[in-house]
């Protein structure tokens, strides 16, 4: 009888063993479990992240957009009484120019107004001057519009329908603007991206 209970006893609880393979296999589920959600996390947070990039980029192309559609023949006064071209653009020094101001604006003279676009340290900013002709004191206003950029590069279709790299050419009057802006910007994370804006035909 005594041994019967004995052997009841023993099967009442868990061996070693047991216990060590349960523990084994509960942390496994626990690093299988802690994986999968770190996985989760790190896709909604590169998601998240891509979805931002493409956010800010639409926003630049518009305002892009809305400055290169509106281009002006108006010549100005630099800050030592140079004159500058309506349109100007060097690859080391960005593009800067005169466009139609549709509303008065504190940055807007006489329905114009001169823009500028810059890349300094990976951040394309744009420009915008609070007269066309300047005074020595004259400082443009400076917004980031997009950042993690690589490049910015504008190519300019002539009125003899030749994309030129640089503008004006020796040859090109003051007046003279492109027919079509053909924009690139190279962003880190999203690529190449490229945009046609139509200028004056």
């Amino acid at each position: 009888m005594q041994s019967a209970l004995t052997s009841n006893n023993r099967q009442k609880g868990f061996t070693l063993i047991e216990l060590l393979v349960a523990l084994g296999v509960s942390a496994v589920i626990a690093v299988l479990a802690y994986q999968s959600i770190d996985s989760m996390v790190n896709v909604k947070s590169t998601v998240e992240q891509h979805s931002k990039a493409t956010e800010s980029l639409q926003r630049a192309v518009w305002w892009l957009e809305q400055d290169f559609i509106q281009l002006a023949p108006r010549p100005i006064q630099d800050e030592l009484g140079s004159a500058k071209p309506a349109f100007e653009y060097r690859e080391d020094m960005g593009v800067e120019f005169t466009r139609i101001a549709l509303f008065p604006t504190p940055n807007s003279n006489g329905g114009l107004l001169r823009v500028g676009y810059r890349l300094e340290d990976d951040v394309l900013y744009r420009l915008t001057w609070p007269v066309l002709d300047r005074a020595q004191d004259t400082q443009p206003k400076k917004i980031a519009v997009l950042r993690d950029i690589r490049g910015f590069d504008i190519e300019m279709l002539s009125v003899g329908n030749e994309w030129l790299k640089d503008w004006p050419k020796a040859n090109q009057a003051l007046t003279e603007l492109p027919r079509v802006n053909r924009v690139t910007i190279e962003h880190k994370t999203l690529g190449t991206i490229t945009r046609l804006f139509m200028g004056v035909n």
